[in-house]
């Protein structure tokens, strides 16, 4: 039999009768609950704004850092950091320059002298998976290693002016410790990148053995040159394995590169960081690098310092003077024979 709904149930849900008169008068009825907004404490409230004034945000940390005038100087010296967009127009060249001027009245005479060097001729002569394909030690070697992708093997190939180490937008191209020979006077060792790449867990603890059997067996090593990209500067994955180096007692050079990617400011603020963190350490160089290998700025001082590891810093300067002989020694010559031609006619 068809049950009608009970007339004071609907009032209670429609109209919202005082629930204390429908207790009392109807004890068997259930009473519905409407549940009352909740209250925020204004005071708790107001203490959690002020608090969240006071904390700073790790990118408005990082645009307070004043980076010192000399590593200012020396980014616009040597014509790193993203540049300024610029016009064409005679208006906009103009500011250009009185731009240019007013840096060199803040900061001091931005023209720097570097001396020209060279690399002898790269060229791959091993590659190695397991420790036993390492070939003989014979003459002084310097070692690149960085992170998956953070542009090591382009920054080799824009060292040595070549093309001869391959190199790719995908991470984990290098799967290989590779031995290039600079001609008879030393070797470059690029090494796999650590971190994130397109392969198993079990290939990169595989790399890792491999370099961390190739630092602390080959007596041949004088340096190793840790690759950072400048625009993330010190990430996790580069503090392990630099704590892992600074075991093992190999000099240890850190090298900003893509150093174009980032606006000046920014990377000396980066330099800064960076150098922060690296007193924590024993065997790294005090001063880090600044390169970028798409625009080769930097590459000359990184030149240097790779000869200078190697003991071959003399002999690159001789060899430059002899070039530089040969050169002026054709241009008279191509001048005597012009002469000639003239005098015939």
């Amino acid at each position: 039999m068809f049950r009608p709904l009970c007339p004071l149930k609907i009032l209670i849900k429609t109209h919202q009768i005082n629930n204390f008169m429908i207790s009392n008068r109807f004890p068997s009825l259930k009473v519905i609950k409407v549940a009352e907004p909740r209250r925020i404490s204004t005071i708790s409230n107001k203490a959690f704004v002020k608090s969240n004034r006071h904390e700073i945000s790790n990118r408005k940390k990082f645009r307070q850092i004043n980076p010192p005038p000399s590593i200012l100087r020396e980014i616009e010296a040597l014509g790193l950091g993203k540049p300024r967009r610029t016009k064409t127009s005679r208006f906009a060249t103009k500011v250009a320059i009185v731009g240019r001027k007013k840096l060199e009245n803040k900061l001091g005479n931005l023209k720097v002298e570097q001396e020209k060097l060279e690399l002898p001729h790269l060229s791959f002569f091993a590659g190695a998976k397991i420790p036993s394909s390492f070939p003989p030690e014979r003459v002084s070697e310097v070692a690149f290693v960085g992170r998956s992708n953070v542009g090591k093997s382009s920054l080799i190939n824009a060292l040595a002016d070549t093309t001869v180490v391959r190199t790719s937008d995908k991470p984990g191209l290098t799967r290989q410790i590779n031995f290039y020979a600079a001609g008879k006077i030393f070797n470059m060792v690029d090494m796999p990148g650590y971190g994130f790449a397109y392969v198993k867990e079990e290939e990169k603890t595989q790399w890792r053995e491999l370099m961390e059997t190739y630092i602390s067996t080959r007596k041949t090593l004088r340096k190793i040159f840790v690759i950072v990209d400048a625009r993330h500067g010190i990430k996790l994955a580069d503090v392990e394995f630099l704590e892992v180096l600074d075991k093992k007692g190999v000099e240890i050079q850190i090298v900003l590169t893509k150093c174009d990617m980032v606006i000046p400011p920014d990377l000396a603020r980066r330099y800064v960081v960076v150098k922060e963190k690296l007193q924590h350490y024993k065997n790294v160089a005090d001063d880090p690098l600044m390169v970028s290998a798409r625009k080769k700025t930097g590459i000359l001082k990184l030149r240097k310092e790779v000869l200078r590891t190697v003991d071959a810093l003399e002999k690159a300067r001789q060899a430059i003077q002899k070039k530089s002989v040969l050169i002026e020694n054709d241009i008279i010559k191509g001048r005597l024979n012009e002469n000639c031609v003239t005098k015939k006619r």
